[in-house]
């Protein structure tokens, strides 16, 4: 993740070289000397730190603190110019104290967030983006630093929910994107993609993303055509031309590849990924020897290219070089390659080593990945052609596809959420809620599944049943609004006025705009002991 707090500040970078003597233009320290005020030493000290003057700039800071100890802004600034001699835990010290002092200014929140994420303290580093997107909902720097730290912990759902409306911005989209994908949503995936490419139409990051996307769709001519055409809109960008050769490569247009491999090659002869992947092309072509060169050149410059590791060890299969087979496929297994094959070739260079036994295992368990790997690309193909006809309104076929994909799959939690959808869709009850308790035994912790099995049950009368769902999906996601005005609702029903308020007040804060929190904060309001709330919004 990018330091968006750092890059936020705008006014200072981070390498530092403190002069020994202090020597700023004459009128600002003139001024400073005849009126030492707050103003004027942020003059002068800005004017050190924009100059790499780091501790002159501390000097003057301080000194001006001395005289105005509740000053916000010559806390944080102080905090940036320690930041920038690296005196982590003194800049630390002062961000915190301009945080404290004015809570409601934004920059020192995302400068927290960051010291808090680069030393190792992710949870706080959450709080102060939250503080920050109270005081900025629309903060860029706040939404990716927040989603980014939601995708590293795999809370795909609440990524959604914090980024589904907010700009679409290069990174921002590209954090959307990825969460969608990763819960199988690709076609959401790819809409977020291409409404921020509408924007931003030179963007290699997003074009990528997309590229990916396709890929996953088994939408390949798509995939070539998109790459294709960035590459030629930008024919002196060498980045550009670099995606559209791995893209090729990696879906073996190998015709269409091979002339770029030696314009790139002359132009990158060092690049890591250039020289893998000539090196496939090379070994496809039937010279091993030139592949297994440009292979290993790859794995020295980059040990951890893990694609590098296996395509040098099926070289060295080829080669007979057994032992050294064996280092980079194992290698490429260790690096986590998401590769069945891997094994399957670590099994031939086993048995070519003289190694029967462990070449036996490592088959077996080629065997048992691809038969894993080719149910998923089936129950994944399935489900992408379910969302389609769910989307056109073909309710029974979707229900037939998801329901293939789970003969496959049936352990997966968002397939059988996704059937659950598409059986209230078709008024099946009684089979929606089936399919949500099997989602929610599979993963207790998804607030959809919750936030519908919760407007089942009220809908049927059980409010006590329904709160007790409402909150475990506002535990699983605490910016959900609809879940909160839900949770409030049935509350009320439940004549707990006080924590229905409660909860309609959290929904407020996330969205006062909500026009179902506003009736049911008024309703409760003007009538504590009223009837059933009207506000329970249903799903979606």
């Amino acid at each position: 993740m990018r330091n968006t707090a750092l890059a936020a500040t705008g006014i200072f970078g981070l390498l530092a070289s403190a002069h020994a003597a202090c020597n700023g233009p004459a009128p600002l320290a003139s001024r400073l000397r005849a009126h030492p005020t707050t103003d004027n030493a942020v003059a002068l000290g800005s004017w050190f730190a924009g100059h790499k003057q780091f501790a002159c700039a501390i000097d003057t800071f301080r000194s001006a603190l001395t005289r105005d100890p509740k000053s916000a802004q010559l806390h944080y600034l102080d905090g940036l110019a320690l930041l920038a001699l690296r005196r982590t835990d003194e800049a630390l010290a002062e961000v915190e104290s301009s945080a404290r002092l004015e809570p409601g200014v934004i920059k020192p929140h995302l400068l927290l967030a960051s010291i808090y994420l680069e030393t190792g303290k992710a949870q706080a580093a959450e709080d102060q983006w939250h503080l920050a997107l109270h005081i900025d909902p629309n903060s860029e720097a706040a939404l990716e630093g927040l989603s980014s730290a939601l995708l590293a912990r795999q809370d795909y759902p609440q990524t959604i929910m914090l980024l589904r409306d907010a700009p679409r911005a290069e990174h921002l989209a590209i954090n959307l994107s990825r969460a969608f994908g990763q819960l199988g949503y690709l076609n959401d995936a790819e809409r977020v993609l291409r409404e921020a490419l509408a924007s931003h139409p030179e963007s290699i990051a997003l074009t990528k993303a997309l590229t990916v996307v396709l890929v996953r769709m088994h939408r390949n001519s798509d995939a070539i055509k998109l790459v294709t055409d960035t590459a030629n809109a930008h024919p002196g960008d060498i980045e550009e031309q670099i995606e559209l050769f791995r893209v090729l490569v990696l879906l073996s247009q190998y015709e269409k590849a091979r002339p770029m491999a030696a314009k790139l090659l002359a132009a990158r002869p060092h690049d890591s990924e250039v020289l893998y992947l000539s090196g496939i092309i090379e070994n496809e072509d039937g010279n091993p020897e030139q592949a297994r060169t440009h292979l290993e050149e790859a794995v020295k410059l980059d040990p951890d290219n893990n694609n590098a590791h296996y395509h040098l060890g099926v070289v060295e299969v080829q080669l007979h070089q057994w032992k050294e087979a064996v280092e980079n496929l194992q290698k490429s297994i260790d690096l986590q390659i998401p590769l069945p094959e891997a094994h399957f070739e670590l099994a031939k260079a086993l048995r070519g080593s003289g190694e029967p036994a462990r070449a036996a295992e490592e088959m077996k368990t080629y065997q048992q990945l691809k038969k894993a790997h080719d149910d998923s690309v089936a129950a994944e193909a399935a489900i992408a052609l379910a969302d389609k006809d769910l989307d056109a309104g073909k309710t029974d076929e979707a229900i037939a596809k998801y329901r293939e994909a789970l003969q496959t799959q049936p352990n997966d939690a968002l397939d059988h959420y996704k059937l659950s959808v598409a059986l209230r869709k078709a008024g099946d009850s009684d089979g929606e809620r089936t399919e949500l308790e099997t989602a929610l035994k599979l993963d207790p912790k998804m607030a959809a599944a919750h936030n519908e099995l919760g407007f089942l049950l009220a809908r049927a009368g059980d409010a006590s049943g329904a709160v007790d769902h409402f909150r475990l999906a506002v535990q699983s996601a605490p910016a959900w609004t609809d879940a909160w005005v839900n949770l409030a609702a049935e509350l009320a029903v439940l004549s707990r006025f006080a924590e229905a308020r409660d909860a309609v007040g959290r929904a407020l804060s996330l969205d006062p705009d909500n026009a179902e929190a506003r009736a049911l904060s008024d309703q409760l309001a003007r009538d504590p002991a009223a009837q059933r709330p009207e506000g329970t919004v249903p799903p979606s």
